[in-house]
């Protein structure tokens, strides 16, 4: 079999980069083009920030457009974790149409929570179901929760290759990592989780409360993308908005840094998956923020504005060509809102048994992803 694997960031990589291990082990042909790069960056036009892992000779025997290079094969597959925006969705539709491969996706999100946004993106990517043959998810309660929000792709639960690797960073490198963030090992060190949407000024003052302790040492874990974003530029420069507080700014340095910190707090996220297959202790505030409450509050969605990314009506009337509120509406309807009170308290209920919520986050948790993503793709498609 020959597969393409392709990553337009470091996010993107940290999903793939397992399953290019993986793949290399067993009796794969693999062209694999990856950034390390914090921002998105595009093959076709950035070619200096991505690096070629290939196991095979580098004859050109095909031209690929979208990626900007020959390819030493005709691609029967290529692997991705995002479809709907440029570079991935022209990559996809050039593998589609040109070399007919197979495409699949590495859902890079647990999903284990709905909401407005949720449904709004599945609508979104239905209109790419058609080009992607499997989606790999997490854990059925994430299939689950895609299916209420109305998702039309065929997804197959497989647990998160994400952790499969990245998870076990070596003695070596942590060491290094204590020296630059100067995390000391007679303090407590805290990991603090960014959060983007409309509760970001509400979390930022609970995390301002924190920080006043100096007898603790605190690190904030960002979005991916946010200190490169126009709209938090202000809490990056000319200093952080946090006292007291380090920024981690290199994704290559996020799990050493969940190795060192003892103790981690945010709300609940794909991102707290990691933190508690690592066993830190967690503080979650996600009550104390009200956000059960606010998956069932749609009035978001209708705004332009504010501090949270989702806060964006222009974006979804354009994106699917609305012309009133009553269409976008029409997409969120009471039935819906309580099929996902239903699913959400699955997790809510669950805030304080790590057991049962790394379930909802991956059915395995057994760091094996990466195999059953490739037994998958030999024996299925």
């Amino acid at each position: 079999m020959n597969v393409v694997i392709f990553a337009s960031d470091a996010k993107a990589l940290s999903s793939l980069n397992s399953i290019i291990q993986e793949a290399g082990k067993q009796s794969i042909r693999l062209f694999a083009m990856v950034t390390h790069s914090t921002q998105l960056r595009h093959p076709k036009y950035q070619q200096n920030h991505f690096q070629i892992l290939c196991n095979v000779d580098r004859k050109k025997v095909v031209w690929s457009d979208s990626l900007g290079v020959d390819l030493p094969f005709k691609p029967d597959l290529l692997i991705v974790n995002r479809e709907r925006w440029d570079p991935e969705s022209n990559i996809i539709s050039e593998f589609k149409n040109k070399f007919k491969s197979k495409v699949a996706l590495v859902e890079p999100n647990a999903w284990i929570l709905n909401g407005a946004e949720s449904r709004l993106e599945t609508y979104s990517r239905n209109r790419y179901v058609k080009d992607i043959d499997v989606f790999f998810m997490g854990s059925k309660h994430g299939i689950l929760q895609q299916q209420t929000a109305g998702f039309e792709g065929n997804m197959v639960a497989v647990g998160n290759p994400k952790y499969d690797l990245n998870t076990n960073v070596p003695q070596e490198q942590i060491d290094q990592l204590r020296k630059l963030y100067n995390a000391p090992q007679d303090k407590e060190n805290v990991l603090l989780f960014s959060l983007v949407n409309g509760y970001r000024d509400k979390i930022n003052n609970i995390f301002k409360q924190y920080t006043k302790d100096t007898s603790k040492r605190y690190f904030y874990k960002p979005y991916p993308g946010e200190p490169f974003d126009n709209k938090f530029a202000n809490e990056y420069n000319p200093q952080f908005f946090l006292d007291n507080t380090l920024p981690i700014l290199d994704e290559k340095h996020i799990w050493g840094m969940f190795e060192i910190c003892d103790t981690h707090v945010g709300v609940l996220s794909s991102i707290v998956h990691a933190t508690l297959l690592k066993g830190k202790k967690y503080i979650d505030h996600s009550l104390d923020l009200g956000l059960p409450e606010k998956y069932l509050d749609f009035s978001g969605v209708f705004q332009t504005g504010g501090p949270g990314l989702e806060n964006n009506k222009s974006m979804w009337m354009t994106s699917f060509g609305f012309t009133n509120d009553s269409q976008l509406k029409a997409l969120l309807p009471d039935t819906y809102k309580n099929e996902i009170e239903k699913t959400n308290n699955k997790v809510w209920d669950n805030l304080d048994n790590p057991k049962i919520l790394l379930t909802l986050f991956d059915d395995y948790n057994d760091g094996q992803a990466s195999k059953r993503i490739i037994n998958y793709i030999q024996n299925e498609l």
